[in-house]
């Protein structure tokens, strides 16, 4: 089933991503809320996410987002870029167990495949924006839901130094441009730029970090008062493992930041260790080069088990 033959049959649909919502998330779930509104404009459509950067805002649609799930009936529900009901975000979980009818897109590895009645899984591809976009009508396609999916494709690529763009990947990116997506302005606006809050603690980060395994592993994490002294929320702390990762001569980077009582746990690798193995011993998942999880260990503590455990596939 199409995803085109599933709106035809709504009249309300929500549409969920994970917690703490990423680049990729937001462009993605608000890349499939432009495709309904250009295209089925009868259709009472909402995006349902947590907290994102401001710089975000500049993506259409951004303005309409709700932080949580209302408890309103729904006839179609889309769970974009998010593996479990776990890292479902914004009470997703809820609606995602009575909509009449639900659409899993995703591009996790981790991804069991049996979230929703439709399941469209990619693990190959760079991002949930990428799978987006060619599950979607090409012709059908405006300018403001090409600039989501291309900022999505932006940030989950690393601005595709990563090793997860692909030349199909390259493809969607030429067609973003031949709507008229503004690619300049959103990779510097949403991408190489950062507030001043985020460029001070990420330059803490990078101060007392460290290394490990003969300078494979770089290292570092910031405690509940340093993100109350620098007045960051955990949705902004996303770049800082990026930034650590171009320490060179690395092979991991290891970056954790405190979430409601728990550590984030932020793993990155270059080329052939296996983060999203790492992270699966704290519950976590993700991809082969890019994983997350949670912890209640002490950040020491976490640090020298994740370090262990990488040291076995070197």
């Amino acid at each position: 089933m199409t995803i085109d033959e599933m709106l035809e049959k709504a009249s309300t649909v929500a549409i969920f991503g994970h917690v703490r919502p990423d680049g990729d998330c937001i462009g993605s779930t608000l890349g499939l809320y432009n495709y309904i509104k250009d295209n089925y404009p009868q259709i009472d459509v909402t995006v349902f996410v947590e907290g994102f950067p401001d710089s975000y805002r500049l993506l259409n649609g951004s303005d309409k987002t709700q932080l949580e799930y209302d408890g309103r009936e729904i006839d179609l529900a889309f769970l974009m870029d998010t593996p479990s009901f776990e890292r479902c975000g914004a009470k997703g979980a809820e609606c995602l167990a009575k909509a009449k009818f639900t659409c899993n897109i995703d591009h996790h590895i981790s991804n069991p495949l049996n979230l929703c009645n439709v399941n469209i899984v990619e693990p190959e591809a760079s991002s949930a924006s990428e799978v987006l976009f060619y599950q979607l009508n090409k012709d059908k396609i405006s300018k403001n839901a090409a600039n989501c999916m291309y900022l999505g494709v932006v940030h989950d690529t690393g601005a595709f130094k990563f090793s997860c763009t692909s030349k199909r990947t390259m493809n969607a990116v030429g067609d973003f441009i031949d709507k008229g997506c503004d690619f300049a302005k959103i990779v510097n606006e949403t991408y190489y730029t950062r507030s001043y809050k985020q460029t001070l603690i990420t330059g803490f980060a990078l101060e007392k970090s460290k290394l490990a395994l003969d300078g494979k592993v770089v290292y570092s994490y910031v405690t509940p008062a340093d993100m109350e002294r620098y007045d960051v929320k955990p949705f902004e702390m996303g770049t800082v493992v990026d930034t650590l990762r171009e320490v060179s001569g690395t092979e991991v980077t290891v970056f954790l930041y405190p979430v409601n009582g728990k550590y984030k746990i932020s793993l990155r690798s270059n080329y052939f260790v296996d983060v999203n193995k790492v992270v699966s011993n704290f519950g976590g998942g993700g991809h082969v080069r890019a994983a997350g999880g949670d912890t209640e260990l002490d950040p020491e503590v976490a640090i020298a088990k994740i370090v262990g455990l990488i040291k076995e596939q070197m």
